[in-house]
C-alpha cells in the first residue's frame, strides 16, 4: 500500500461500499495498512482511495504517534454515512496527504452526525464536532470522489497555490547552497 500521487483518477471516483461478506482486503489488514501510511505521513486521516482501494474505509488518529502511544485515537470507518450537520459552519486551513505541502482554508459545518460500520461490521451512530469533524467530513469527501481543491473557493485556493511555490522556491534555494 501506498499514497497515488494527486492526479490519479481514483480520487474522483465515488468509491463502493465496503462488503463485510465478500471484503476485497480483510478489514484488520486494511485499517492496518491505511493507518500505517496515515502515520508515517504524520497526517491526521486517510480515505482508502488515497492508497488506490475503491472502497468505503477511512481512518483517523494523531498525526505521527505510534500504534501504541495513540491508542484509543485512532479510529477507523467503514461506509461512513453523514445523516446531519450543523447550520453554523467554520472556515479553516487543511491539508492533505494527497497534496503535499498544499494547505488551503476550507469552509465546513461545526459538527456533524455520522453512522458508520467498525472494523466487525458493526452500525455505530455518533455526533462529531471541532476538528474530528473536519477530519471526517474530508475523508468522507474522498470515499465520494471530492478533494478539498473542489471544496476550496478561489482565491484560497490560488493564495495556497502561492504559498506552496514560495515553500517549494526556499526549499531549492536551501538545496542549492547546501551542496
Amino acid at each position: 500500500m501506498k499514497l497515488v500521487k494527486q492526479y490519479d483518477p481514483i480520487l474522483s471516483v465515488e468509491c463502493d461500499r465496503f462488503d463485510f461478506d465478500n471484503p476485497i482486503i480483510k478489514p484488520k489488514e486494511l485499517v492496518d495498512g491505511l493507518q500505517k501510511i496515515r502515520t508515517e505521513g504524520r497526517g491526521v486521516g486517510l480515505a482508502a482511495p488515497q492508497v488506490g482501494i475503491n472502497t468505503q474505509v477511512l481512518v483517523m488518529g494523531i498525526g505521527g504517534m505510534s500504534e501504541e502511544d495513540a491508542g484509543d485515537y485512532n479510529q477507523a470507518f467503514f461506509n461512513p454515512e453523514i445523516t446531519e450537520v450543523s447550520d453554523e459552519t467554520s472556515l479553516m486551513i487543511e491539508g492533505c496527504l494527497s497534496y503535499p505541502g498544499l494547505f488551503i482554508k476550507i469552509k465546513r459545518p461545526q459538527y456533524i452526525v455520522l453512522t458508520w460500520d467498525n472494523e466487525k461490521g458493526t452500525r455505530s451512530y455518533e455526533k462529531f464536532a471541532g476538528m474530528t469533524a473536519r477530519i471526517l467530513q474530508h475523508e468522507i469527501d474522498h470515499l465520494n470522489g471530492i478533494t478539498y481543491l473542489k471544496r476550496a473557493d478561489r482565491y484560497h485556493l490560488q493564495q495556497a497555490k502561492k504559498e506552496l511555490k514560495k515553500l517549494e522556491r526556499v526549499r531549492k534555494r536551501n538545496e542549492t547552497t547546501s551542496n
